[in-house]
C-alpha cells in the first residue's frame, strides 16, 4: 500500500500489441498509435495497454471470468464518467 492505495505490479509485457478485446497478439511498431484487431477493436494504443494492465491487475487472487467481470466494470464505469464530464 503507497499513500492509501493499494498496488499491484503487472508484467507489462506486450499489453500494446495483445488485444483488450479477444487476446490475439497484434505485432506494430511503436511508431504505429491505432490498435486494430480482425476482431474489430479500434483502440488507441494505450487505451489497449491501460485496458490490459488493468484486466492483468484484476486477476489477482481471482478467477478469469471475476476478472473480465471486474475489468468490464471498471471500464464502464470511466466511459460513463468521461461522458457525463465531456
Amino acid at each position: 500500500q503507497i499513500h492509501g492505495k493499494f498496488v499491484i505490479a503487472v508484467n507489462p509485457q506486450y499489453t500494446s500489441q495483445e488485444c483488450s478485446n479477444c487476446g490475439s497478439i497484434v505485432k506494430k511498431t511503436l511508431s504505429v498509435r491505432t490498435h486494430i484487431c480482425s476482431c474489430g477493436c479500434v483502440l488507441d494504443r494505450d487505451e489497449n495497454a491501460a485496458i490490459n494492465i488493468l484486466a492483468r491487475a484484476n486477476t489477482v487472487g481471482r478467477t478469469e471470468i471475476q476478472a473480465r467481470l471486474q475489468t468490464t466494470h471498471c471500464l464502464l464505469s470511466f466511459r460513463l464518467i468521461d461522458k457525463v464530464t465531456g
